[in-house]
């Protein structure tokens, strides 16, 4: 088992400041930071919203606090804004600030509950992997470095298909 030094021990929560003081910068660094909340929101969107709103809506995009959301009808995209500030409202907590409709493809909930996102799964090029060992190699802890890792693979071999 991992022993902590006498420095970390003395200084209670330091060492959960310093993975946050890390993982934020190089999340900015990377990019990723609106792809992140991005993913949070599809992950709680059948529990942030109920039938028939979410089955007739999905997240598609977010840049800098606005939110794109796809409609799968102009009947509902209609009826949608009406509801523009209380969709608004739900959504705060995740830095969203401003919403958007747009009539598009709206992923169906399956029976084993998961969405069907439309992602390919594409395997990594050699500069790909290159690209992620040189970003990585700045992290001295090795189980952040791991998570890091995993975290950009994902993020480069997953691509939305159109």
């Amino acid at each position: 088992m991992y022993e902590m030094s006498a420095f970390w021990q003395s200084q209670k929560g330091s060492l959960v400041k310093r993975v946050d003081s890390l993982l934020g910068p190089l999340v900015r660094d990377l990019g990723i930071e609106d792809g992140l909340r991005l993913v949070q929101v599809k992950k709680n969107w059948h529990t942030l919203f109920n039938e028939p709103l979410s089955s007739h809506m999905t997240p598609y995009k977010l840049t800098q606090g606005a939110l794109l959301l796809n409609v799968d009808s102009s009947v509902w995209l209609q009826e949608l804004n009406y509801f523009k500030k209380d969709i608004i409202e739900k959504l705060t907590p995740y830095g969203i600030n401003d919403i958007r409709f747009k009539l598009g493809k709206v992923s169906k909930k399956t029976e084993s509950g998961v969405c069907d996102q439309g992602y390919i799964i594409k395997t990594l090029t050699p500069e790909e992997v290159s690209y992620i060992e040189k970003t990585v190699c700045q992290v001295m802890d090795e189980e952040l470095k791991g998570t890091v890792r995993r975290a950009i693979e994902k993020s480069i071999s997953s691509r939305q298909t159109k």
